[in-house]
């Protein structure tokens, strides 16, 4: 006797089960509402003899039980770590927070930065139930300002939520510093309940939620039962749920210097010392037509790119200005801000030869300029020695 199943009748099977176990999930997903009774009864029918005897049921009496509330949350960062600068304002982390129960529950909202290495400034807490799952803020949600002690809205059970976290990084915050913000989101009683046995006096507004512990009561009111994870500070099946996100400090360290050489005693016109690279052989002397040149340089060694950097220097009124030039000593130097219209960096001089009055005239300066890590920019002059 061949056992051998026929291949269509195992894909049948195969197809079968699959449908079973997406019904199965799907049935789990749509969680009955907590206090909602449900009632079964059973009918027996026999025979004596071949007689039929009366019916045996429990219609007058149905089995019943209530369903108990099932409180489980979840929180996740959708920012894990964002780049900040020191002085800087309105930096956040979103975080998903989700009612995984049978109940609307209100939470109350809570940041800890345990584990930073500075303390952040103005920790201010905002949300809105996050409709199409996007996790920002658009069509019909409303934003809804947080206040510390206070419960949330009610939410619905499968309702997402998006927790915005918003601070500040102090002056002076040195480069490499961050900050670990926790949110702790603890489960209260909601205004409505969907749990139709739920009362002011058993389920008070605002009150935390906290676990059944004398035994189930199949038929009366609804029990609370605790079923959330552990996150990140909070232990399991306690009713809350937490989730951290990380602020770290990039700040450039910036060294800038103005040095000045002489490169000719006499290079004999304005068109050859601006020809000069290098000084000339032998001693040089910053006599009265003598060819200097300054250069102001700018090194960043830290983790942050300076923005909107800007340099102004006027030449002294015993200079003669014949020309600035940018110039680098590592593989890019100043680049173009963004933050500013045009391409950059602009470096703006005299047009042409110009003798300095040390106050009106002979302005070299630098704008719409960044200076990422561990680049060098520099500013060139060349002039003579009036």
């Amino acid at each position: 006797m061949d056992n051998k199943m026929p291949t269509n009748f195992r894909m049948r099977i195969a197809a079968l089960l699959a449908c079973a176990v997406a019904l199965a999930g799907n049935a789990m997903a749509q969680r009955t509402d907590a206090g909602t009774t449900v009632s079964n009864t059973f009918t027996l029918n026999y025979e004596v003899s071949g007689t039929a005897q009366p019916q045996i049921d429990n219609t007058a009496s149905p089995t019943v039980f209530t369903v108990d509330r099932l409180v489980d949350l979840t929180i996740t960062t959708l920012d894990a770590t964002q780049n900040v600068a020191p002085n800087s304002t309105g930096n956040t982390i979103r975080y998903r927070l989700t009612n995984l129960g049978n109940d609307n529950q209100a939470y109350d909202l809570s940041v800890s930065t345990a584990g930073s290495t500075y303390t952040p400034g103005s920790v201010t807490i905002t949300y809105f139930i996050d409709e199409d799952s996007s996790g920002t803020l658009n069509g019909s949600e409303s934003l809804q300002t947080y206040t510390s002690g206070n419960p949330t809205i009610d939410i619905a059970p499968d309702a997402e939520v998006v927790v915005i976290v918003s601070s500040s990084v102090p002056a002076g915050t040195a480069d490499g510093e961050s900050a670990t913000l926790t949110l702790v989101a603890d489960t209260l009683f909601p205004v409505t309940s969907v749990d139709v046995t739920c009362t002011p006096s058993t389920c008070t507004a605002g009150d935390p939620v906290v676990g059944d512990s004398d035994g189930n009561d199949l038929v009366n009111a609804a029990e609370s039962v605790l079923a959330d994870g552990a996150g990140v500070t909070d232990s399991a099946n306690a009713g809350d749920y937490s989730a951290s996100g990380v602020l770290n400090v990039l700040a450039p360290t910036l060294a800038a210097s103005k040095t000045v050489v002489v490169f000719d005693t006499d290079p004999g016109s304005d068109a050859a010392c601006s020809a000069l690279t290098s000084a000339a052989v032998g001693d040089q002397y910053s006599v009265p037509g003598a060819c200097v040149q300054y250069v102001i340089s700018v090194a960043n060694t830290g983790n942050g790119t300076a923005s909107n950097l800007s340099i102004s220097d006027r030449l002294p009124g015993e200079v003669r200005f014949l020309k600035a030039e940018l110039d680098t000593s590592s593989s890019t130097g100043f680049d173009d801000y963004s933050g500013t219209a045009g391409t950059g960096p602009v470096l703006t001089a005299p047009s042409a030869a110009e003798d300095c009055d040390g106050s009106s005239n002979c302005l070299v300066s630098l704008s719409d300029a960044i200076l990422s890590p561990s680049e060098n920019g520099q500013i060139r002059i060349w002039a003579l020695v009036r």
